[in-house]
């Protein structure tokens, strides 16, 4: 097939199919008989994958654990040789894999700066004329001449950027290279490398953070399984893809009540969740990072009897946890034949799709009255960096000598 110069990358029919040997004699057996005797499954971590990505365009990958991002990258970048399909790159390639790869840990960051470097093809004299400007960027300090096994993942991810932006590339691979560091480095990534792609470099981009898929992309593949589900532009697809945890939260709800989960008419009971802004009543479901947001629980308890303990779960949409409330840290109950219980929390959250799930207790907390999974969803937008799920208020204080 003829290149296609305004193609940077090309990839056709891409799979990879791994062996799985349930012991160490498996491979032995498999290998003395000839291939006679079968000791191995078979397990695609990566199964018909095509896309074309254009000069000068981002594209994004999510999808869970598992999904096989990574093993993506791997063909793409050449670590790993596809079973099925192809690859074609048409430019020079640098990639940051995985933090630390390709350093040597004895040696300091500038002599892994050098070291890297050559390995791309970039000559001794060219990086010594672009280190000040390198060492910058990383903004190490007195780390940069200490060895790298001393180094913090911030660090590291400091060091493999600046040393992948040493080439010039036509083409940068990212896999999950912005999920550490602090709010500052990863802000100074993200502008770098919409300059970079506005310059004409291409951009394969791996990241669980939904906001900086939509930062930095404008396409993106939603990968499940090894297998493409969506692709489309980044809003489009990251939409979808927060859609599809949400739904598959809801089903396991329906699949609890299903199972025997069932609330009798006399018993102390949930009946609705609301989310507004602080201290009004109109119901939203989208909000800013910082916003302060009340949850409206409702409930009734028909016989009127006896006291109990209310609760609230908030879950980002790929169910990671973000925090729990409970009426009983607060030394609150609740009786009465019903009413609604406000609880306001400020959402010092990254952006995102989230889901509420409530629940209710008895008076000693040994027994969950009623629960309500995936009772509501909400977004949050942030214009910053996702810096982890909780956006921590810090204060650093500075002292003089020992500690």
């Amino acid at each position: 097939m003829k290149p296609d110069d305004r193609i940077a990358v090309r990839a056709e029919g891409l799979g990879k199919r791994y062996k799985i040997y349930s012991d160490s004699s498996g491979r032995l057996v498999e290998f003395f008989s000839f291939g006679q005797a079968k000791r191995h499954t078979e397990k695609w971590a990566v199964q018909d994958v095509s896309f074309e990505l254009p000069r000068g365009s981002a594209l994004g990958v999510v999808g869970a654990n598992g999904a096989g991002k990574s093993s993506l990258l791997k063909l793409v970048t050449g670590v790993a040789v596809p079973t099925t399909g192809r690859v074609e790159i048409n430019g020079r390639l640098s990639s940051l894999l995985e933090l630390g790869a390709g350093f040597h840990p004895e040696f300091s960051g500038r002599d892994n700066v050098f070291m890297n470097a050559a390995l791309m093809g970039v000559s001794k004299a060219e990086v010594r004329d672009r280190f000040d400007d390198i060492a910058a960027f990383a903004d190490l300090g007195d780390a940069m001449d200490q060895p790298v096994r001393i180094y913090s993942s911030g660090m590291s991810m400091r060091l493999g950027f600046a040393v992948a932006m040493v080439a010039d590339p036509d083409i940068l691979v990212l896999d999950e290279v912005l999920a550490v560091g602090d709010h500052a480095f990863q802000q100074k990534c993200i502008e770098r490398l919409n300059e970079i792609r506005q310059s004409g470099t291409t951009i394969l981009f791996v990241s669980h953070a939904i906001s900086q898929v939509r930062r930095i992309c404008d396409r993106c593949l939603w990968i499940h399984g090894g297998r493409v589900v969506m692709a489309g532009d980044s809003t489009s697809v990251t939409d979808e893809y927060s859609n599809y945890f949400h739904a598959r939260a809801v089903g396991r709800a329906a699949r609890l009540a299903a199972t025997g989960h069932a609330v009798s008419a006399t018993a102390a009971h949930l009946t609705n969740v609301k989310l507004c802004p602080a201290g009004k009543t109109e119901e939203v479901d989208s909000f800013r990072s910082g916003d302060h947001v009340d949850f409206h629980l409702g409930f009734r308890n028909p016989t009127g009897e006896g006291k109990f303990h209310l609760g609230l779960i908030v879950n980002r949409s790929d169910e990671v946890q973000v925090f729990t409330s409970r009426s009983l840290d607060a030394g609150m109950s609740y009786e009465g034949e019903g009413g609604y219980a406000v609880v306001r929390v400020p959402l010092r959250v990254s952006g995102g799709e989230f889901y509420v799930s409530g629940f209710l207790l008895d008076e000693s907390c040994d027994h969950i009255l009623d629960q309500r999974q995936a009772w509501a969803r909400f977004r949050v937008d942030h214009d910053g960096d996702d810096l982890g799920v909780f956006l921590a208020e810090t204060e650093w204080i500075t002292s003089q000598g020992a500690s």
